[in-house]
């Protein structure tokens, strides 16, 4: 998104290629699950499946946000994308190319780092391969980038770290509100002492206050500390848009409140189904792994890991789930509505 600055243009013009970007990459998603998806099953089929995604307003409507969900989101499905090419060729290189592109998107979610890890787990008898072929400097340059990323942060603000990101996010949200929860008090996300208090420490100190909030709660205050979480997961699961919800009638038309209020029903509701259908999908097909493909379990276990993260914030509408629903939908394939094989040999 910072990328024009480099040639002049005003942090105004951010906003605006910002939107382009998220735009192209929501775009790009939408191809991405189709060509998924006509893999698995027929092409009518397929095209079915990539219309779901397009009417979710949640994902559309983020794309004129400043905010890096798009990205990541592109990227992710880009990701699925070679493991599903990688399952069907056998080809080392394509999942050379996953690990180099989950490791980018650390710079982009932190949280990227769990998904290597669990790209790795399922892959580990063929990691040798996959680090050793013509495409593993692309592994190495994403590596430096995440080293560089640390440099810098560590020679900024005292941590060799990739983020400090996690430490704000836990200790104002899921740290806050266990508190909240001991001492009962209100939970009002950004206005309550706690919150007061944190920003104005420099993130080293942040850091530092944040781990030993997180020791410290875990040992005495561990109840309240996992209600704050399941707490959480329900707000991220039953919330709409918070960008449909944030828009203003500049032009003072008629129908733009009814018109809010349809797309703030509608993307609460697909949040809600959408998260329902893609838990409860993904721990049946993990409980029953010796019959399912692999590439639904990868699936399944990707749903469930972000889904449990996502869970250290909340407060933001449905947008810690939309990174979800690409996923989700495309197990859908999984399914006896769009569960069979194409009658036709795919081109590579």
């Amino acid at each position: 998104n910072g990328f024009p600055l480099l040639f002049g243009f005003s942090e105004y013009f951010i906003f605006k290629w910002a939107v382009f970007v998220n735009l192209i990459c929501w775009i790009s998603t939408v191809f991405l699950i189709y060509k998924i998806a006509i893999k698995e099953t027929v092409i009518k089929k397929g095209f079915i499946i990539s219309l779901i995604f397009l009417f979710c307003i949640g994902n559309l409507a983020i794309t004129y946000e400043l905010l890096s969900e798009s990205v990541f989101i592109f990227m992710l499905v880009l990701s699925v994308f070679l493991i599903n090419k990688y399952i069907m060729t056998n080809k080392p290189s394509y999942l050379t190319l996953t690990v180099a592109l989950l490791l980018l998107a650390i710079l982009v979610k932190p949280l990227s780092l769990g998904l290597v890890f669990i790209l790795i787990f399922f892959f580990i008898k063929r990691m040798k391969e996959v680090f050793f072929n013509k495409f593993s400097f692309l592994i190495l340059f994403s590596v430096s980038l995440i080293f560089f990323q640390m440099y810098s942060l560590k020679k900024e603000s005292g941590n060799f770290t990739i983020s400090y990101i996690d430490s704000f996010t836990y200790y104002n949200y899921i740290g806050t509100r266990a508190d909240c929860l001991k001492k009962n008090i209100e939970f009002n996300q950004g206005k309550n002492q706690r919150y007061i208090d944190f920003i104005k420490l420099s993130s080293y100190e942040q850091r530092k206050t944040a781990n030993d909030d997180f020791k410290n709660q875990l040992i005495n205050n561990p109840i309240n500390l996992l209600k704050a979480f399941f707490i959480d997961i329900y707000i991220n699961s039953s919330k709409g848009s918070a960008t449909v919800h944030g828009c203003k009638n500049l032009n003072n038309s008629n129908y733009f409140k009814s018109f809010q209020f349809i797309f703030k029903v509608i993307s609460k509701l697909q949040n809600i189904l959408y998260t329902s259908i893609g838990i409860g999908l993904s721990l049946l097909f993990i409980l029953r792994w010796k019959t399912q493909k692999v590439f639904f379990l990868i699936l399944s276990v990707l749903i469930l890991y972000i889904f449990f993260v996502s869970a250290i914030s909340s407060d933001q509408g449905d947008r810690f789930h939309i990174v979800l629903y690409p996923l989700i939908i495309l197990l859908l394939l999984n399914t006896r509505w769009f569960k069979n094989k194409p009658p036709y040999i795919l081109d590579s």
